[in-house]
């Protein structure tokens, strides 16, 4: 139990952190595109595709027409749309890729990077900045905990998914308080 206690106070610790040190000024361009878009994509590969996942449902449940790139319903993306695309390291091709297409069709790419300087990062619309240690070992870490004292703890991309995570389901939050939603109204959207 000693360091499953330890792990979540690191990681919640971490996340507020970096979420703390979010642009203000991109979350609300990320609300105003994602309220302003027809249809939502989300993008991501492996846990990040699973946050997307879960942001997508909310966003579902509030009742925004959101598809999670890869589905075999998912339609082609329109200039009317937005792309989210989650990646730690801004580099992972089939995410950079999405964002490429969408911004070829002039959809808006707001993007959840630990990278700033990434492939994925020269194509957005909208930054979303989670300063954390991701799968890819990079020279900018800030903290101990970037540094990697904690690898054996939280592996790989564990922060950056757990902090992406966090700020998203802050998000849902946030939307609920703009449109006027209870809980009652997110089980409406349920299936």
């Amino acid at each position: 139990m000693e360091i499953i206690k330890k792990t979540t106070e690191e990681i919640t610790r971490h996340a507020l952190t970096v979420i703390n040190k979010i642009e203000e000024r991109q979350v609300s361009k990320m609300i105003e595109t994602i309220i302003n878009s027809d249809c939502v994509f989300i993008v991501g590969t492996g846990r990040s595709e699973l946050v997307g996942k879960m942001f997508a449902m909310r966003l579902m449940h509030l009742g925004f027409t959101v598809y999670v790139v890869g589905d075999v319903t998912t339609p082609a993306i329109k200039d009317s749309d937005c792309l989210i695309a989650i990646s730690g390291s801004g580099e992972t091709k089939t995410v950079t890729l999405a964002a490429e297409t969408s911004k070829d069709v002039g959809a808006s790419v707001i993007g959840i990077t630990a990278n700033l300087e990434s492939t994925l990062s020269k194509l957005l619309n909208v930054v979303i900045s989670i300063d954390s240690k991701t799968k890819e070992p990079w020279k900018h870490y800030t903290s101990n905990v970037l540094k990697g004292n904690n690898d054996d703890l939280t592996p790989m991309g564990t922060l950056f998914e757990d902090s992406t995570h966090l700020f998203l389901d802050g998000l849902i939050a946030e939307f609920m308080a703009l449109l006027g939603k209870k809980e009652q109204d997110l089980k409406k959207g349920m299936p």
